[in-house]
């Protein structure tokens, strides 16, 4: 569940200085899980002296909607030490209040109602941990990530000249491994999500932006994978609406593209896929979850088949260093594919594993490791990354063991899935992830 924060602001008025009030709960930026959020609600705790002769009333506005909230609480604290007075049987002991309220909307006023008149006293809002675009349509982007996607799209941040020189070290060793060792290689780049519908997406797409220049330093003798048009002219919807990866259609589009690039065989040769079954449910993605409310929309679910069915190993890892094998032997190709992957490489997963009997995927964002290559002995490889990351180039000398002893030093290694019968095939390599746990 998604991690909010609590923004509030008193509102400086002339009204609101004459009353006297604190908010204990929340405070300004405050955290609260998204799930205590949805079913208890935000906990407002504080007290309100009310010094006039007439009633007042303490309002939540929410939307269309106020929500009284009760001054009943007796705060003798504030009786002491704010009137300096006796709390004992003091007129204004009840003070204090504190009330949980389901807030429907992401903003809110705190606000008193007393003879007619309405004072705001704070505003505020509930935020996730990143800024999130709103495009057209509903339509959801990044905003304010550490990549900086809105900048790389109009062309304002650049691929640095360092970064170009790391790029075309990475891509010529890439291009000679593949040719010294016979080994096909290919390199996807998965597209952000905003250039390949730019109509719903509120900038304009430069060509100065890092992936453009990126284009331009590929070798020509190299397997390269950047499906924007592929993608554009998919049938079906090819990005989720609620979140920055592809949909399942896209996946299959970007695993097909993969190994019709690794053999001779065409896209339309590897349709194997045209039997499966989808359902229509409603998600909120890694971006609706991050807004408050969480927004939702409804993407196709594959319902006939599921690659966790062909996992034989999981190191359970999280993100970098993560490393899955699958087996599928009735798969198109009897061969193994070495996957060093991102985030878009898992959705993949429900089709390679249809299409090679073994994949072996190691997330590394495209950063290569030689050791792993020397013991999985693949057929071909694919290195694939997002284009958002494209503004720093990924290694071709790293080392997954590396990230794992970082993770383990850090108390984060979870125990690892190992299957009860492993394919002959397989044993080696596994038996070699299973060691780099410890």
């Amino acid at each position: 569940m998604a991690v909010y924060s609590i923004i509030t602001q008193r509102v400086d008025s002339a009204t609101s200085h004459t009353i006297r009030w604190h908010l204990d709960f929340p405070s300004n930026r405050q955290t609260i899980d998204g799930s205590e959020l949805a079913q208890d609600g935000l906990l407002f705790q504080g007290w309100l002296l009310n010094e006039g002769k007439s009633a007042a009333t303490l309002v939540i506005l929410n939307g269309d909607q106020v929500l009284p909230i009760p001054i009943v609480r007796a705060r003798p604290d504030v009786v002491s030490r704010v009137l300096e007075q006796n709390p004992e049987n003091h007129d204004l002991l009840y003070c204090g209040f504190s009330e949980r309220i389901k807030l429907k909307h992401s903003t809110f006023t705190l606000g008193l109602i007393q003879d007619g008149t309405f004072t705001e006293l704070m505003n505020g809002s509930v935020e996730g941990k990143f800024q999130i675009l709103e495009g057209k349509d509903g339509w959801l982007f990044l905003d304010n990530d550490t990549n900086k996607s809105i900048e790389q799209h109009t062309g304002k941040l650049k691929l640095s000249r360092t970064a170009q020189a790391k790029w075309k070290e990475y891509l010529v060793s890439l291009n000679d491994f593949s040719s010294s060792s016979g080994t096909p290689v290919c390199l996807l780049v998965a597209p952000s999500k905003e250039t390949v519908y730019q109509e719903y997406y509120p900038y304009s797409f430069s060509r100065k932006a890092p992936i453009q220049k990126l284009k331009e330093l590929i070798p020509e003798s190299l397997n390269f994978i950047l499906p924007i048009k592929e993608l554009q002219s998919l049938e079906q919807r090819s990005f989720r609406v609620c979140d920055t990866h592809w949909t399942l259609h896209g996946a299959r589009l970007a695993a097909q593209l993969v190994a019709s690039k690794l053999s001779s065989r065409s896209v339309p040769e590897l349709d194997v896929f045209s039997n499966d079954v989808y359902q229509n449910r409603k998600s909120r993605g890694d971006l609706g979850s991050k807004l408050y409310p969480p927004q939702q929309h409804e993407e196709d679910v594959l319902t006939n088949f599921n690659y966790r069915r062909c996992v034989v190993f999981d190191n359970n890892v999280d993100n970098f260093g993560r490393t899955i094998v699958m087996f599928h032997q009735h798969a198109v190709f009897d061969e193994t594919l070495l996957l060093f992957g991102s985030s878009s490489s898992y959705t993949m997963f429900h089709y390679l594993c249809r299409l090679y009997t073994s994949v072996v995927f190691i997330h590394t964002a495209g950063n290569v490791d030689h050791k792993i290559i020397d013991i999985v002995k693949p057929n071909c490889i694919c290195v694939q990354t997002n284009a958002r990351f494209v503004v720093k180039a990924p290694k071709f000398n790293d080392s997954v063991v590396n990230y794992i002893k970082q993770k383990k030093d850090n108390g984060r290694l979870a125990t690892a899935f190992t299957a009860e019968v492993l394919p002959r095939e397989c044993i080696g390599y596994i038996e070699y992830f299973k060691r780099i746990l410890g």
